[in-house]
């Protein structure tokens, strides 16, 4: 093979790598929500760029109240999208999923879940979510409401410890339990 032909195979491979990583620069469509910080469009995950959101079996407290906070957060952040076109610009290209800074008509989506209390600021990526978090936790929106575990802490498997249920007569009366009684003729 001559150096021509060699150098035009090298040029053609890092063009088309460099198609491959720009065609997620800036896109705009439909976004199904998969959790309260990833989305997919276009066949493709997105993770929303800065925040850290409830994990979707997450649990917290309201009142001394189980809730499923983390499904809330996913079902708030669709909610608020409702079918609409949305704009993503990739940060980065990782293994499996594009991060990237999405938009709903020009409202930043993972401002609106940190301000709501549906996800926290990753203060590793960016501070820009911090005074987002702040006003969530005064006012206290989405999981500052009551008790949560953090999203990272809850990964590592930590849990809130959830308060007892009462036996009713009805769950536990002592005798076994032989299912509905048949009264037919």
């Amino acid at each position: 093979m001559g150096m021509r032909a060699l150098l035009k195979g090298m040029l053609g491979a890092m063009s088309l790598a460099l198609c491959a990583g720009s065609a997620w620069a800036d896109q705009t469509g439909t976004a199904n929500v998969i959790d309260g910080e990833t989305l997919e469009m276009q066949g493709q995950v997105v993770k929303l760029f800065g925040i850290d959101a409830l994990e979707a079996d997450q649990i917290c407290l309201n009142g001394n109240r189980p809730w499923p906070c983390g499904a809330e957060s996913g079902r708030s952040l669709s909610a608020l999208i409702g079918g609409q076109p949305v704009r993503c610009q990739t940060i980065r290209n990782v293994s499996g999923y594009v991060l990237a800074t999405c938009d709903l008509n020009g409202d930043d989506l993972a401002a609106w879940m940190v301000a709501n209390g549906w996800a926290f600021a990753d203060r590793s990526a960016s501070g820009d979510y911090v005074p987002y978090e702040e006003t969530a936790q005064s006012a206290r929106e989405g999981a500052w409401s009551g008790e949560y575990v953090t999203p990272w802490d809850w990964r590592e498997g930590k849990r809130l410890k959830l308060p007892e249920t009462p036996q009713t007569e009805e769950q536990d009366d002592g005798l076994p339990d032989y299912g509905p009684l048949n009264m037919a003729p």
